[in-house]
C-alpha cells in the first residue's frame, strides 16, 4: 500500500469521523446535555487522525507529489486550516460558561471540519484526474 493511498484512506476516515462527532454532539445539544469526556476523547481521535492525515501529506510532498498538483496550495491550506480548527475552537469556545452553547458550538466546528476534510479531498481528486485526463 502506497502512502498516497493511505493518505486518501485517512481522508475518508476523517471525513466519516468528523462527521459522527458533529451528529454526537448535535444529539448531546437537542438532550440538553454537555459534552462529556467520551466525547472528548474521540475529538482527540479526531485530531490526532488529522494530524497523522498532515504528516503523511507532508511526506508525500516531499517525495515530490505535491508537483502532481497544479494549485497544491490550496490543499496545502485546507490541511493547516483542519489542524488548527479543533484546538483552536476548544480553547475559544471552553471559556463560555453555558454548556448548551459550547456543545453546539463544538457540533458546528466539527460539521466545518466535515466540509474541509471534503473539500481537501474533492479538490486532490479533481486536480489528479483533470491531469489524467490531459495526459491520457
Amino acid at each position: 500500500m502506497s502512502w498516497a493511498q493511505i493518505h486518501a484512506g485517512l481522508a475518508n476516515t476523517a471525513t466519516l469521523f468528523l462527521a459522527f462527532l458533529a451528529v454526537w454532539a448535535f444529539y448531546l445539544r437537542l438532550r440538553s446535555q454537555p459534552l462529556n469526556s467520551s466525547w472528548y476523547g474521540a475529538a482527540v481521535i479526531a485530531e490526532l487522525l488529522l494530524l497523522v492525515q498532515f504528516g503523511i501529506g507532508w511526506l508525500l510532498w516531499f517525495e515530490g507529489l505535491g508537483s502532481v498538483l497544479p494549485r497544491a496550495w490550496i490543499h496545502i491550506l485546507y490541511g493547516v486550516v483542519a489542524v488548527i480548527t479543533l484546538p483552536a475552537g476548544y480553547a475559544y469556545f471552553s471559556k463560555i460558561p453555558d454548556d448548551r452553547v459550547q456543545t453546539l458550538a463544538m457540533a458546528l466546528i466539527c460539521l466545518f471540519l466535515w466540509g474541509i476534510v471534503l473539500r481537501a479531498a474533492g479538490v486532490a481528486t479533481y486536480e489528479i484526474s483533470g491531469l489524467l485526463n490531459h495526459y491520457m
